[in-house]
C-alpha cells in the first residue's frame, strides 16, 4: 500500500515537472505560462502538448475543464466485443428510477403563449430561470426573484454554521474581512504604507475592469498587490478614508504578533490603540466602528472562548469599558490604555493554550472561532464578483483570489476549505441571479475536491468546523464541506424534482449543469460515509 502511494506520488511530481516544463517554455505565441500561478494537478495534459504544438494561447481554464471532461466520462477497453467499459458511478448507490409522477402542464393563454414566443435573450451567456404562475405568464426570473413561497422552499443559501452572538452585521463582517487582508499584507511584507498623498483618479471605480471590457494593455503597477488591493477595496466598498486609517494604524502590526502568530483580536486591538477620535470624518463613523471593534473581541473572547468563570467576568466588565463610546471619548489615555492592556492579556492566555491538531502555524482562534472566520472569507470572496453587472466576475478575479490567500494563516484556511467555500460563494450568486457560467464555475470548484488528499491532522482539523443540518424531520451535524456540498446537492435536486416548474427549452443548458453537480456533489459525499450520506441524500428536501 505504501510503495502504491509513494509510486502515485513520483508520477503526479513528474507530471507536474513535465507539464511546467511545457507551460514554461511555450505557452502559445512565443508567450511562456508561469506554472506558478497555475494548478498543474488540474490541468489536461494533451490539452497543454496540443497548445504546444498548434501555437495557440493557453487558457488555465479550458484546461481544467478538459481535465474533469475526461475524468467524467467511463474507460474503454480494447476488447473484442467493444461493449466492456468502467462505470465512473456506483450504480447501487443510484436507488430506483424516480416513482413521482411529473405534474401537469397548463395550458397557456394565446396572449401569453404569443409573449413567450417573441422574448429573446440580450446576454447569451445569461439564462434565467422560468418560474410559472407570474402574472405575464412565463417570466425571465432569477432564484432571487421567485415568489416568496419559492423563496423560502429554496433557501438553502446558509452553510448552518454557528450563529454570532453579537450584533455584528454583514457590513461589519466586510469591513472586518478587509482589516484582516490588510494585516496580512503588511506581515508578508507584500505592501508597504507611505503617507504620501495620491493623485485621485477621475472616476471613483478606477481600476476595475469587468470580463466585457477586456483590455490588451496590462495595466503598469508599482506593486503588484497595491494594485490588487484596490480593486478588491472597491469590490468590497471601503471608503478611501477608511482605508487609510485602517493602513496607518495596521502597518506595524508585525509587533503586535504573538509567538509569531496573528488573529483577528490582535488586529482590532492594534487598531483601537492607534486609531483616535479625530482620525475620523464623522463622529457617527467613529461611534460605528468603536462598536464593531467591541463587538469582534466580545464574539472572540468572550463568547467563543472557554474561560474560567472569574476571567469571563472581568472581561465582560472591561469589554463594556469599551462598548461606551461617549465615556472611551473623555476617559484619560491611561484608563483605555489600561482596558487594552487586560484584554491583550487575556488573549495572550488563550493564544498560549496548547494547540489542538498540532497543524504549522496553527493559533487558538482557527477552532474555536471557525464560525466567525468562515464568515469573513466568504466576505473576501465575494470581492470577485463585479459589483456594476450582477453576476459577473471581474478579470482580475484569479489575481484577487490569490491576494486573498494571504489571510489563511489568520482565518485558519486550508486548501481545501477554500475551494469548498469559493464554490459555495459561486453557487450563492449564481442562485441570485441565474447566471450559467457561476453554475459551471462551481462545478469546477467542486471536482477540486476531488483532488485533495491531506493528512489525517488536516482532516480532522477540517471535520471540527460542524453545521447544523436537517434531514427527515431531525437535525444532524456535518463538517462544514459535506454541509455545503449537501446545501448545494438539496438546491439542485428540489428543483430537478419538479423540473416542470424552473427549466423549459430556453434553459435547458442549466438543467444539464444542474443535474451535473447534483450526480458530482453525491458522489463525493457517498465517499467518505456512504451509508451515513445516502440517509441525507435520499431524505425529502427540507431546507433551513
Amino acid at each position: 500500500m505504501d510503495s502504491a502511494a509513494s509510486l502515485l506520488e513520483v508520477y503526479r511530481r513528474d507530471r507536474r515537472r513535465l507539464l511546467g516544463f511545457l507551460l514554461s517554455a511555450a505557452g502559445g505565441h512565443g508567450r511562456a505560462v508561469d506554472p506558478s500561478r497555475v494548478d498543474l494537478d488540474a490541468v489536461s495534459a494533451d490539452y497543454a502538448l496540443d497548445c504546444v504544438a498548434s501555437g495557440a494561447q493557453f487558457d488555465a481554464s479550458e484546461a481544467t475543464r478538459r481535465y474533469f471532461d475526461d475524468r467524467r466520462y467511463p474507460i474503454m477497453t480494447n476488447s473484442p466485443s467493444r461493449n466492456s467499459y468502467f462505470l465512473l458511478s456506483r450504480p447501487e448507490v443510484s436507488g430506483s428510477p424516480p416513482k413521482k409522477v411529473a405534474p401537469d402542464i397548463g395550458l397557456v393563454p394565446p396572449a401569453e403563449e404569443k409573449s413567450s414566443r417573441t422574448r429573446k435573450h440580450s446576454d447569451s451567456s445569461r439564462v434565467a430561470i422560468d418560474v410559472p404562475g407570474a402574472s405575464n405568464g412565463m417570466k425571465d426570473v432569477s432564484l432571487a426573484d421567485t415568489s416568496p413561497q419559492q423563496v423560502k422552499e429554496m433557501d438553502i443559501l446558509s452553510l448552518g454554521l454557528p450563529r454570532l452572538s453579537t450584533e455584528l452585521s454583514d457590513d461589519d463582517l466586510r469591513e472586518t474581512a478587509y482589516e484582516v487582508l490588510l494585516a496580512s499584507l503588511f506581515v508578508s511584507g507584500k505592501m508597504n504604507f507611505s503617507e504620501e498623498k495620491r493623485e485621485k483618479k477621475p472616476k471613483f471605480l478606477k481600476g476595475l475592469r469587468s470580463k466585457t471590457e477586456r483590455s490588451n494593455a496590462a495595466p503598469q503597477m508599482e506593486n503588484y498587490y497595491t494594485h490588487h488591493l484596490d480593486l478588491v477595496r472597491v469590490q468590497m466598498e471601503i471608503s478611501e478614508s477608511m482605508d487609510i486609517l485602517a493602513k496607518r494604524a495596521l502597518r506595524h502590526i508585525g509587533s503586535k504578533m504573538v509567538q509569531g502568530q496573528l488573529d483577528v483580536p490582535c488586529i482590532s486591538l492594534q487598531l483601537l490603540s492607534s486609531v483616535g477620535k479625530f482620525d475620523f470624518p464623522t463622529e457617527r463613523l467613529r461611534v460605528q466602528w468603536q462598536r464593531r471593534q467591541a463587538n469582534i473581541l466580545e464574539e472572540l473572547l468572550l463568547f467563543s472562548a472557554s474561560l474560567e468563570y472569574s476571567m469571563s467576568e472581568t472581561l465582560r466588565i472591561v469589554l463594556s469599558k469599551l462598548k461606551n463610546t461617549e465615556d472611551w471619548v473623555v476617559s484619560v489615555p491611561d484608563g483605555r490604555i489600561e482596558v487594552l492592556t487586560i484584554i491583550e492579556r487575556y488573549n495572550t492566555r488563550l493564544s498560549a493554550a496548547p494547540k489542538k491538531f498540532g497543524l504549522k502555524g496553527e493559533t487558538y482562534h482557527w477552532t474555536r472561532s471557525y464560525h466567525f472566520n468562515s464568515r469573513l472569507y466568504e466576505k473576501l470572496l465575494c470581492s470577485v464578483f463585479d459589483i456594476l453587472e450582477d453576476g459577473q466576475l471581474v478579470e482580475e478575479a484569479d489575481e484577487i483570489l490569490e491576494t486573498v490567500k494571504l489571510t489563511w494563516p489568520i482565518l485558519g484556511i486550508t486548501q481545501k476549505l477554500h475551494d469548498v467555500l469559493y464554490a459555495w460563494v459561486l453557487f450563492q450568486k449564481f442562485a441570485q441571479t441565474g447566471e450559467i457560467l457561476l453554475l459551471k464555475q462551481t462545478d469546477l470548484q467542486i471536482q477540486k475536491l476531488q483532488l485533495h488528499n491531506d493528512a489525517r491532522e488536516t482532516e480532522m482539523y477540517i471535520n471540527s468546523f460542524v453545521c447544523s443540518v436537517e434531514s427527515c424531520g431531525s437535525k444532524g451535524a456535518l463538517n462544514l464541506v459535506d454541509s455545503a456540498l449537501l446545501k448545494i446537492n438539496m438546491c439542485c435536486r428540489r428543483q430537478l424534482e419538479s423540473y416542470h416548474l424552473y427549466f423549459s427549452q430556453a434553459n435547458y443548458s442549466i438543467f444539464e449543469s444542474m443535474l451535473n453537480l447534483l450526480l458530482l456533489s453525491a458522489a463525493i459525499l457517498t465517499d467518505d460515509d456512504e451509508e451515513a450520506m445516502v440517509r441525507f441524500l435520499t431524505c425529502p428536501v427540507v431546507l433551513l
